[in-house]
């Protein structure tokens, strides 16, 4: 079916991609490797949790070792996701896998259901947070993330108990100080004069606009795609399911009829052995693609998550700007229309108001130069990623086509060659 226009993508514009933003793609990574590694089952019950081995290779000058590894907690890896995001406005953070749920809290009580692909599953995902974060032009120096990679236990829960005590005021702690006070001044003066400030129009921001249009048409998409990818690929579970039973059933009839035919009950006997390596087989096929696929794409659904941060801290930045500004006119109009003993503090409070429109315009147009960068580095990771997504699916499917024919193409001259005469019946005893 034809895709209608409303679902179509929009293009937006990044003044990034004119000027040859230096966080491209294109540029080499830093010399940061880090592998997750070794999940462990620490405590017994409710307590439980799991530990992963993080082990970091790097060369750069600021880590005191090439090569170390630290134990950690999916709350470790939580709080650096939290640190990053609320530290470096605009950024596209590399999303986290999702929380433990209640069927999990359930399977952590009972002790079972935690599944060898499950771990890995997490395990993985927990890698590829790391080896974006890593190779990210800019979080890969965040203060941050190196005490979460080299530092001891009682090193990182000090840094974490110190980031709460001590607010360094960051760009996103400020956009809200200022926030709160020139949408309260903004409040006053329209309250006062009874309607907007005289003559103010809001500054637009299209690009923006269009950047969240298109990450919500993007997400509804992938989402679609998440959704039926995941229906084929439990169709190989299931298939695999089922061809068990039925490699099971041929080999109990082979049984059976082994003492009527040996050439009839030998194929039957092969051809369950055949269908139980088609069982594994679908079995490793649905698996592959799960990795190589599914999980990419539920990721991809995480990620946009995060796009759609990023480009609200654009909209929110522009907001504030916006309220500035608009709270400087309605000043100004005051000023001009007041007497003269109230001329005075009415000036030094335009004086303050034009410092908020300086300050609110340097943050939203750094937090639009970063979201710029961001979606532009965003749409090329896309395609890259994307790419290597449907040639791994396609590579897969051959692959197994191939493997499966030649399964049967193996088992056709074993069925062919049944004999179809009935064995010489066994005389009976003579009479005394």
């Amino acid at each position: 079916m034809p895709v209608a226009a409303a679902q179509l993508a929009p293009r937006f514009e990044s003044k990034a991609v004119e000027a040859g933003s230096q966080a491209s793609v294109g540029s080499a990574p830093p010399n940061l490797l880090v592998t997750v590694n070794n999940p462990c089952m620490e405590g017994q019950g409710i307590s439980s949790h799991f530990t992963y081995e993080v082990t970091t290779k790097t060369s750069l000058p600021q880590y005191k070792f090439g090569q170390f590894s630290v134990t950690r907690r999916f709350r470790d890896f939580d709080w650096l996701h939290a640190q990053l995001s609320n530290k470096y406005l605009g950024v596209i953070v590399p999303p986290l896998p999702e929380k433990q749920s209640a069927t999990v809290q359930t399977m952590r009580v009972s002790g079972v259901g935690f599944s060898a692909e499950w771990l890995e599953e997490r395990r993985s995902q927990l890698q590829r947070f790391l080896h974006h974060v890593a190779c990210h032009p800019t979080l890969h120096t965040a203060p941050d993330l190196q005490t979460f990679l080299e530092a001891s236990e009682p090193t990182l829960e000090s840094w974490k108990d110190t980031s709460k005590t001590t607010k360094i005021p960051s760009a996103s702690s400020l956009m809200t100080d200022v926030k709160s006070g020139l949408l309260s001044s903004y409040t006053r003066g329209f309250s006062l004069l009874g309607g907007d400030a005289p003559g103010f129009r809001p500054i637009p921001d299209v690009p923006c606009q269009q950047m969240g249009n298109y990450a919500a048409a993007l997400e509804t998409q992938i989402t679609a795609v998440h959704k039926h990818s995941r229906k084929y690929i439990e169709r190989h579970r299931s298939l695999a399911s089922s061809m068990t039973g039925f490699g099971l059933s041929l080999t109990q009839l082979a049984n059976c009829e082994s003492e009527i035919n040996a050439s009839f009950a030998k194929a039957l006997s092969q051809m369950g052995l055949c269908v139980d390596r088609l069982s594994n087989l679908y079995t490793e096929q649905a698996s592959k693609e799960s990795e190589a696929f599914e999980e990419p794409m539920k990721g991809y659904i995480r990620l946009l998550t995060q796009c759609k941060q990023a480009i609200a801290a654009r909209e929110n930045a522009l907001t504030l700007y916006n309220a500035a500004s608009s709270a400087l006119v309605l000043k100004k109009d005051r000023l001009e229309r007041a007497k003269e003993e109230k001329a005075s503090a009415l000036r030094n409070e335009v004086h303050q108001a034009e410092k908020h429109v300086v300050f609110c315009r340097g943050e939203y147009e750094k937090v639009a130069a970063v979201v710029d960068s961001e979606m532009m580095r965003f749409q090329k990771e896309k395609l890259a990623d994307f790419k290597q997504m449907l040639v791994e699916l396609v590579t897969i499917q051959l692959e197994c086509s191939q493997r499966i024919q030649a399964t049967w193409q193996g088992l056709l001259p074993q069925l062919e060659a049944i004999e179809p005469t009935m064995p010489t019946p066994t005389p009976l005893p003579p009479n005394r």
